[in-house]
């Protein structure tokens, strides 16, 4: 009897079996094992195991009260290929599929993080009437089914939330009847629950029905973490001659410059298949400050620290990968190859029409921080309390669920800081073997321009091209033309092919739905 057959045995039973088994081998130790009797499934195992069989009947979301709610979220994108869910295989999980998978059944690009990532969905709610009265609720442990997403039908219109109230207008409408609980289902522990600790929900919110998590959004806040050092030598001069720190006072010049309405077709990526023609986007924040502050006052010619700084960039809107394209130009700056003026040049799209070729920084430090939205359009709020003020979390739980989120920040820190020193006492180890290499004899020849997430770029200084000296890439339009007669116009045979060979039925292509969960996954976010 092979050993999986004894999954569904009982525990009595399988006691039972070893006792027989033990007086077998008692009575003749030297008995071959074909000769052992063979039992056959005791009959208590035989009902539990047709129980186990049994199929559950699918959850019918339709039969319980439904209301729209935003979810804030945050993830630690390194873990991830990227946010929205893509339809051919990736390397390394979405974090829309991992969230789908715990709603029972969002954008950055592999890499980047988020820590204020909004999404808007409607789910199962527990007050409310009962499409069939005869229908029980379902119990609130069941976290797949009471979280369940519905796709395939048009929201009901609610109306919008009052942000002061414990209970908001389209709460007190879905209270009507005096047999429904007042309590709302808990969202945030319920899906924490199931979700890894690289995803947490930090909240959730009532929204209204013309709620759009994306396309609602008034500012979109990123921050991109960097080291003022050059790795993994951060002594070695500079060709200049300055000390091994970037220039940040240079970098703050630059960026400073890009505070207003512009052009960013140089600053971004493009992607065809969007058919952008506007790369106007508007900056409101521009500014790089230590992650320490008490870092700002090291002074800058310490060669055996390497202090962490950010760029905080604040604006209405961002073209794809547009965050990373404007932190690999300040790195630029920030090494001395180019000038803080560069960022004006470049932004003068109607003298600079192609972009030069340069690369874009790393997506690893890169987070979304933070998505704005109009007033009173959301009213965040934790478990069974009225808001997400810490000072309202002392209700029913409210403590101890913060007390659990912080307690998977900090291991997953702790984790982090005990991989560094590990990796430090590899290097070490390493080095009985092998010599590390040393810093050439004459550093003024050479130049080193950090890429972001430890990545640096190296090479003789008479070999660096100016990015105005450097290849231009092809004129957006031009890329745009090429994809729209070419690959757009395959994509459009076959979802007419598919709509005619459908006779009348759903036109619905596949990918459809995943584009419109996209609609409402939240800001789309600047990308790697």
């Amino acid at each position: 009897m092979s050993p999986s057959a004894y999954a569904a045995w009982s525990k009595d039973d399988l006691i039972a079996r070893i006792q027989s088994l033990e007086a077998v081998l008692a009575s003749d130790p030297k008995i071959p094992p074909e000769k052992i009797p063979r039992p056959q499934m005791p009959a208590t195992s035989q009902t539990a195991q047709k129980k186990s069989k049994k199929e559950r009947k699918p959850f019918d979301i339709n039969a319980y009260p439904k209301r729209k709610i935003a979810l804030k979220f945050c993830y630690a994108g390194w873990e991830y290929n990227g946010l929205a869910l893509q339809s051919d295989p990736t390397p390394l999980p979405m974090v829309e599929a991992v969230l789908l998978k715990a709603l029972g059944d969002c954008r950055t690009d592999k890499g980047v993080s988020g820590a204020g990532q909004v999404v808007a969905l409607r789910v199962r709610s527990a007050i409310g009437k009962r499409p069939d009265a005869r229908k029980k609720n379902l119990p609130v442990e069941d976290t797949a089914a009471a979280l369940q997403v519905e796709t395939s039908e048009a929201t009901a219109e609610e109306p919008p939330d009052e942000p002061a109230a414990t209970t908001n207008s389209a709460d007190a409408e879905q209270s009507d009847s005096p047999e429904q609980p007042q309590a709302e289902l808990r969202y945030v522990a319920m899906l924490n629950a199931v979700l890894p600790r690289s995803i947490r929900v930090l909240a959730w919110s009532p929204v209204a029905d013309d709620f759009d998590a994306r396309f609602s959004c008034t500012f979109r806040h990123y921050k991109y973490f960097f080291s003022a050092g050059f790795p993994p030598y951060p002594h070695l001069s500079l060709s200049s001659g300055q000390n091994g720190l970037l220039d940040l006072e240079a970098m703050q010049d630059g960026a400073g410059r890009l505070v207003g309405n512009h052009d960013f077709r140089n600053f971004c990526k493009i992607d065809p298949s969007k058919q952008v023609d506007n790369y106007t986007r508007r900056i409101t924040h521009a500014t790089i400050t230590p992650v320490d502050p008490s870092d700002a006052s090291a002074p800058s010619g310490s060669p055996s620290t390497s202090p962490l700084y950010v760029l905080d960039l604040k604006g209405t809107g961002f073209l794809y990968h547009q965050v990373r394209h404007i932190m690999a130009v300040l790195f630029l700056i920030g090494a001395r190859l180019e000038s803080p003026s560069i960022v004006d040049t470049l932004l003068d799209a109607q003298t600079i029409t192609r972009k030069p070729v340069y690369e874009m920084a790393d997506g690893l430090p890169l987070v979304l921080w933070d998505c704005g939205y109009p007033d009173g359009s959301l009213s965040w709020r934790i478990d069974e309390s009225g808001s997400a003020n810490p000072a309202s979390a002392s209700k029913a739980g409210g403590l101890q669920s913060a007390h659990n989120l912080f307690y998977d920040f900090d291991l997953l820190g702790s984790q982090s800081r005990t991989k560094m020193v590990m990796m430090e006492h590899f290097a070490q180890a390493a080095e009985v073997f092998h010599s590390p290499p040393r810093p050439p004899s004459d550093d003024s020849g050479v130049f080193r321009v950090p890429l972001g997430g430890g990545l640096f770029l190296q090479s003789a200084l008479n070999k660096y091209v100016k990015l105005l000296d450097r290849p231009r890439g092809e004129r957006s339009e031009d890329v745009n033309e090429r994809w729209r007669t070419g690959a757009g116009a395959r994509r459009k045979e076959r979802r007419e092919a598919r709509a005619a060979a459908a006779a009348g039925g759903s036109t619905t292509e596949p990918g459809e739905s995943i584009s419109q969960a996209e609609k409402h996954a939240g800001p789309s976010t600047e990308v790697s």
